[in-house]
């Protein structure tokens, strides 16, 4: 009795030791980009969509460092020039490892620099400004 006391102690004592951070799964990360965006004269919104499309499927699509992304459009309030983008990682490392990435894709989709550029100038025309953040998800709250 006397033992099994002694060793449920010790093990009370030694579980004061672990940190939480290894019982409790880390979330995922989440790279979150608003875009302020305008249609120019020059531009239209089925221009600016076919551009966004055309990244999708060349880049987003093709980067396996992305679990998941989304792509959202203001549609309600007071300013609907909000385009935002929230792109899911498994871990921090692999943030970075998805931008390398999308370099490589970017460079494979557009193998010429004039064409690179090209299309770039053609989406910069609807950008006025941007932001980025990122974020960590608390799994003991995340719905599912």
């Amino acid at each position: 009795m006397k033992t099994t006391k002694t060793i449920i102690g010790a093990l009370m004592i030694l579980a004061l030791f672990i940190p939480t951070s290894v019982l409790a799964q880390e979330g995922n990360y989440f790279t979150v980009t608003t875009w302020k965006l305008s249609v120019p004269e020059n531009g239209t919104r089925a221009e600016l969509n076919g551009l966004l499309k055309e990244f999708s499927e060349k880049i987003s699509f093709k980067n396996d460092k992305v679990i998941s992304e989304r792509v959202l459009h203001h549609i309600s309030g007071a300013d609907l020039r909000d385009l935002v983008i929230i792109s899911e990682h498994a871990s921090w490392n692999d943030i970075d490892a998805a931008s390398n990435m999308q370099n490589e894709l970017i460079n494979k989709a557009w193998p010429k620099e004039e064409d690179r550029n090209a299309f770039f100038k053609s989406w910069n025309k609807y950008v006025i400004t941007h932001s980025d953040e990122i974020y960590q998800e608390n799994p003991e709250l995340t719905k599912k």
